[in-house]
This record gives C-alpha cells, structure tokens and sequence, in this order.
C-alpha cells in the first residue's frame, strides 16, 4: 500500500514525504507569531538551501499595495531589515513580482536547469480572507521538481496554523494584539535590548523602543448612556483608528475595556510623541456616530534595558494618569514630566529577562 502524500497526482519519495513531516513537526512546536515566522523561515531555507531568505508584509497605503519588509535570514541569521537596508516600495513599480503574487500556491522564479540555483524565488502567503498578505522571497535557493511540489505543502499547513496561532494572540472584538501577547512581546523586546547593549560598541546603531499606554476618555459615560453595544462599536472604530495610523511594525494592544496598548518600534521619545499626536489628533477629529467626538489621553515611557516588564507599563501609566487628571485629551511622556519635577523617578527594578 502507497502511503507516500502526492502532489498532482505525483507521489512524494520518501526522503521528500520523511522531509515534509520533520519540518512540519518543527514548524508545530512554535507558540508565538514572531517565533513561528522565523521557524518557517529556517525551515523553507534548509529545504531550498536558500542563502538569503526575507518576508515582506502588503499593506493598503495611498491606494495602492505597500510591500514592507519585516525580517531577514542571511545564512541562518536573522539580521534587522534596517541593518540591510531593505526598503519598503510600492507593488506597482514592480510587475514581475505582482504578476507572481496572482499565484497564491505556486512557487514563482526563474527557471534553472537541474541542480541549479535560481536568483529568485518568491512563495507568496495568503491571508484569513484569501487574499496574499505577505510572501517570502528567496535567493540563490534551490529550485528542482522535489522542492516545488513540497513547499506549497508545507506553506498551506504554515498558514494555517498561522491563523490558529492569531487567533490565540488577538483579542476577539477589535482583532488587536491581547494582554498574554503582550506579556510575551514585551519580555521578548527587553531581552533583545539587553543582548544589543552586551554586544553593541557603537549605542547609535542601537534600537529603541517607547511603550504608551492610552485610554478613551469618558468610555464609562458611553456605555452608561448609549449601552455596551454601541460602546463596543466605540472600541472598533478606535481600534480601526489605530491600525490606520500607526506604522506596520508597531505593535497595537487591547487590554480590556477602554484601555489600550502601542509597542513603537526604533524610535525615541521625542519621535514617539509625534506619531502618538498624530494618532491623538485623527481620533478627536473622527466623527463618532451618535456620539461626535471622542478623545483619549496618553502617557509614553521609553523601555530600558534591563528593567522588568511591570515597570516599564507602570511608568506609561504614571504619565497617563498625570494626562487624565490634568484635562485629557493629551500625551505625557514619563521622561519629560520627570524633569519637569512633576513626577518622582521610579526606582527601576532590574533583572534577568525569563522567558517561559
């Protein structure tokens, strides 16, 4: 009896099917996003004996598809698109690559003969909606008749068990990043700034990053008024806000209730303050149905290397409190007010991230 998976009728061989079901089981051991793409990622990689490997993210901006590049393997390593100095770009100035993304299942590249390399090789991922969402783009990977008929495999259960893991991660009204993410993310990007500062000579090549804590002003009146149902059409609309304004690689959060969450990435203070203003601004001029205007105050801290992920959130909250009491409707940056001598420095608790 053939057991053996098949691919248009072509059975796998064995050292294929044996292949396929190691790499699936790698990819299943993944309980995070972040971790899952980059497992893929050295999967795919090891399969094409790929030397560079980068995923890129498709956005609507401006009316048009904006590919966003979101990370990158070069020979098992993961380097900072930033570092490689990887731009983002419009999907229309590059035909090819459009044409190939019409394909949602299909390995597209040039063509090799047998054993050889190809320069390019893009394996297009689709989305919840069946629409492409991103794709990983390989070079100098190996294209044979094995490899071509194994990879769309491995990329539907990829995605599919993507969407298991977003599920998990998300919280279920708004489709934000929930409070566990959060804790996982948070710890994540700490421990990262603490290898960066044993490793780094140069501090100005370092990333940054900033933690504000927002909330809608007078939600509870809202709800009191008009009734969790459209309180809740409320949280969508400002959700909705959030994703729209804030960059593809800033992380967006729901904690519960009117209280909200934005990890921004490589940025300091100062930067942080004016996309949070920028937000700030797009919400109090949003016409809320029934409602009209609805406004949220801000606070924003900068994350420290070494410090716990209790104090980092405790220290947004203090700037957003300062902001609700002291007439809404504002952004405060803890940083800023402490030299101001309008709050205390926190005693900073430092220690060894774990991660569990």
């Amino acid at each position: 009896m053939n057991t053996a998976e098949t691919v248009d009728g072509v059975p796998l061989g064995n050292r294929e099917f044996e292949m396929l079901i190691a790499s699936i089981v790698e990819v299943t051991k993944q309980r995070e996003r972040i971790a899952l793409e980059d497992c893929f990622g050295r999967v795919v990689m090891r399969l094409t004996n790929a030397k560079i490997l980068t995923i890129y993210h498709l956005q609507p901006k401006e009316g048009e598809i904006f590919v966003v590049p979101v990370f990158q393997l070069a020979d098992g390593v993961n380097v900072s698109t930033r570092s490689a100095n990887i731009k983002p770009f419009f999907l229309s100035s590059n035909a090819w690559l459009a044409d190939c993304l019409r394909k949602p299942y299909a390995a597209a590249g040039n063509p090799a003969r047998a054993g050889e390399l190809v320069k390019e090789l893009i394996l297009p991922l689709q989305g919840a909606q069946g629409d492409i969402s991103a794709f990983c783009r390989l070079e100098n990977a190996r294209s044979d008749v094995n490899t071509r008929r194994m990879l769309p495999l491995l990329l539907e259960f990829y995605l599919n068990f993507l969407s298991l893991l977003d599920d998990n991660e998300r919280d279920m009204l708004t489709g934000l990043l929930n409070r566990k993410t959060f804790d996982m993310r948070i710890s994540k990007i700490l421990t990262t700034l603490q290898n960066q500062d044993h490793r780094a000579t140069d501090k100005s090549a370092t990333e940054n990053f900033c933690l504000a804590a927002l909330d809608i002003d007078h939600f509870k009146q809202v709800n009191d008024t008009f009734g969790h149902v459209y309180g809740d059409e409320v949280l969508l609309i400002f959700s909705n806000l959030m994703k729209k304004t804030f960059r593809d690689n800033d992380l967006l959060f729901r904690f519960g209730g009117e209280e909200f969450v934005v990890l921004l990435a490589n940025t300091d203070i100062a930067h942080a303050h004016i996309a949070l203003e920028r937000f700030r601004c797009v919400v109090e001029n949003n016409k809320f149905p029934q409602l009209g205007q609805v406004t949220v105050s801000i606070g924003v801290a900068l994350i420290s290397s070494g410090e716990m992920p209790r104090t980092t959130m405790d220290r947004a909250d203090q700037a957003l409190y300062f902001a609700k009491h002291n007439g809404r409707n504002q952004i405060r940056a803890y940083e800023v007010l402490v030299k101001q001598g309008l709050l205390k420095e926190q005693n900073i608790q430092t220690g060894e991230i774990e991660l569990f």
